[in-house]
């Protein structure tokens, strides 16, 4: 899923993933493997499958803390997005997932929000190049791995988090402000994979989510969340292995094009949003430790360049944390 800074939105897969969905699979993946094999990253996809008959749990917490301004009201202070997800290889090449976020999101002057999110399911098919592009097979070798991968996914969130909350003064929050979507978002993806030696791997991923307008109806209008393009590129290089363990070093990179979000303050007509949408590139320095079935992995990232319509007016946006850093814990095992 993926999360917006005014509206920190978890939609898969990253999005971690990431993102925190799309990072699931790669975590899933070093599991699967141990201390041979490519590496995998945060946020960025991999395309590698769990393989039939594996299952796959991961734990994944996030946090953003909001730049602050001096003489701006009701400023965003920081948001948490954490995610249960599961996973299982129905064939070699083909995994399903499902993702449960649990959000909190707090305002200066407004207070704090927190309930479970939208929950959203994954389905991921995997492919190599070897003499042109074929499925996944459910084995190979080292040699083999080192063939180009490719991953497809598609996604679609159930509208089960909350979106009619409110404030200790009985007013409702803004749509930014509640844990759900009110409706369905769907959202789809490429990955691509290449270990370049035995100790580095490089990953890349492109994914896009739709948001559709939602009746707000306790509030008396229409809202709709801006569409978000990403690119993800990440290097995982082994840095230390041995026996059934390893540790991953791995510097990201994410680019991410936000559209307006659109409402019609209870007119009926739709107009695109001031003080919303933007690009922005996000560079983050994380680790992987991978210990038999587990893997522990964090990571902090910033903004590095960013290009928001109205970066004075966008105080809690995406793009102007003052960090965002997360953890994750993950399980497989073959069935």
């Amino acid at each position: 899923m993926t999360s917006r800074c005014a509206a920190p939105l978890l939609a898969v897969i990253a999005a971690l993933a990431a993102a925190p969905a799309r990072a699931h699979h790669g975590t899933a993946s070093v599991g699967g493997l141990g201390v041979e094999g490519p590496g995998a990253a945060l946020d960025t996809a991999s395309p590698l499958p769990l393989g039939q008959g594996t299952a796959f749990a991961l734990l994944k917490s996030e946090r953003a803390a909001f730049q602050q301004r001096d003489g701006s009201a009701d400023q965003k202070s920081w948001s948490s997005f954490n995610t249960l997800a599961l996973g299982y290889g129905v064939t070699s090449w083909l995994s399903v997932f499902a993702f449960q976020p649990y959000n909190w999101k707090a305002q200066h002057g407004v207070g704090t929000n927190a309930g479970l999110g939208d929950t959203n399911l994954m389905v991921s098919g995997s492919f190599k190049w070897d003499e042109g592009l074929r499925l996944a097979p459910q084995k190979e070798s080292l040699d083999e791995l080192a063939d180009w991968h490719f991953g497809v996914w598609l996604s679609a969130s159930l509208p089960l988090g909350a979106t009619t909350h409110q404030d200790g003064a009985g007013r409702y929050y803004a749509p930014d402000m509640q844990t759900g979507f009110r409706g369905p978002s769907p959202g789809a993806g490429l990955s691509a994979m290449k270990q370049l030696s035995p100790d580095f791997t490089l990953l890349a991923e492109v994914n896009y989510q739709h948001f559709f307008d939602q009746r707000y109806s306790q509030a008396g209008y229409r809202y709709q969340f801006g569409g978000e393009a990403r690119a993800n590129a990440a290097l995982a290089w082994r840095a230390w292995a041995s026996g059934t363990s390893r540790v991953d070093l791995v510097p990201e990179l994410a680019a991410v094009d936000l559209q307006r979000d659109r409402s019609d303050a209870g007119t009926g007509t739709l107009i695109a949003l001031q003080a919303s949408g933007g690009a922005i590139l996000y560079g983050q320095l994380g680790a992987r430790v991978t210990l038999g079935v587990f893997s522990i992995g964090a990571g902090v990232k910033r903004a590095v360049v960013k290009r928001l319509n109205e970066a004075v007016d966008q105080q809690g946006s995406e793009g102007l944390e003052a960090y965002r850093a997360a953890v994750t814990l993950g399980y497989s095992t073959r069935l």
